[in-house]
């Protein structure tokens, strides 16, 4: 039974070994395509998992990986890369910028946003040109009669009344 037991010890001390061998330390330099800086805070993360890190002000990273695993490298705005690490263990990568194109994005009631195109309903839409053509004194007065069903109205009425004084100490300062 001794002999069983370490055996079974042995082997659980050797299949450890065999995995942690499998794994490396991978280090590498995130930079800008256009600049050619470093990125700090790029996101590197083995795909798949949540093991990862992030690059430091310099755009350095370091992390344990297997030769099988894929990094995975991503920043906002900027295209994510992904490199099978194989026998490498110095992966340098240069990002490039995204271009996103926005479409036509309407907020509705309550602040909930919709594509113009998925509304079932007609949108009116005020342009800044159209409202540099009116020549206002202000932008609530540009916006009257732009859209339909909307009141602009302005208050220009004042929580003072003329026998107030301004400071409440007045008698004392008046001699």
């Amino acid at each position: 039974m001794k002999k069983l037991i370490g055996l079974f010890v042995f082997l659980l001390f050797v299949g450890t070994q065999i995995v942690t061998a499998q794994s490396k330390q991978i280090t590498g330099t995130v930079t800008s395509a256009d600049d050619g800086l470093g990125m700090p805070g790029v996101s590197v993360i083995i795909k798949g998992t949540t093991i990862g890190a992030s690059t430091d002000i310099d755009g350095k990273y370091s992390l344990e990986a297997k030769a099988s695993d894929v990094l995975m490298f991503s920043f906002v705005g900027m295209i994510t890369q992904e490199i099978k690490v194989g026998t490498q263990t110095v992966i340098s990568v240069v990002l490039e910028t995204e271009s996103i194109g926005m479409d036509e994005v309407v907020v509705t009631a309550l602040g909930v946003t919709r594509e113009k195109k998925a509304l079932g309903y007609a949108v009116q839409e005020v342009r800044s040109d159209d409202l540099n053509q009116v020549q206002q004194s202000d932008a609530l007065s540009a916006l009257s009669g732009k859209v339909s069903g909307v009141q602009v109205s302005s208050s220009s009425n004042f929580a003072v009344s003329s026998t107030t004084t301004p400071f409440p100490f007045g008698s004392f300062l008046r001699r």
